[in-house]
């Protein structure tokens, strides 16, 4: 999900720690009506982030010097990794299937991708 941040972030980690923070809220949204669909939900919910310091700022609950000042109500993501709810996996910049439909690729990356998303033309 790629959409404009309403927010200035002082490094591109605090930036995407805000991002996964609003992926979260989404993923919980859709979490719930799948359960209210009556579908049970075997494992937790992949996450995936390209960006190794928020995954390890998530993943550990200790203080981050980088990250003092990010407001508090970003926080929720260790309560929900916790729980079991989610699971943040590393994928590099070059595997994001997103670029796919939200940059102008050169042809070989985007030849890539679409393959992966099993689509051939």
């Amino acid at each position: 999900m790629t959409r404009k941040q309403s927010t200035v972030a002082l490094s591109s980690t605090e930036a995407e720690y805000v991002s996964l923070s609003q992926a979260v809220c989404e993923a919980i949204w859709l979490r719930n009506l799948i359960l209210e669909l009556g579908i049970t939900l075997e494992h937790p919910v992949v996450l995936y982030e390209d960006n190794q310091s928020c995954i390890c700022i998530a993943q550990e609950p200790r203080d981050h010097k980088r990250m003092k000042h990010v407001d508090i109500r970003y926080n929720f993501i260790r309560e929900k990794l916790q729980d079991g709810t989610f699971k943040i996996k590393y994928i590099s910049t070059t595997e994001q299937l997103a670029d796919l439909f939200t940059k102008g690729l050169p042809r070989g990356p985007f030849e890539m991708l679409r393959s992966k998303l099993g689509l051939y033309g």
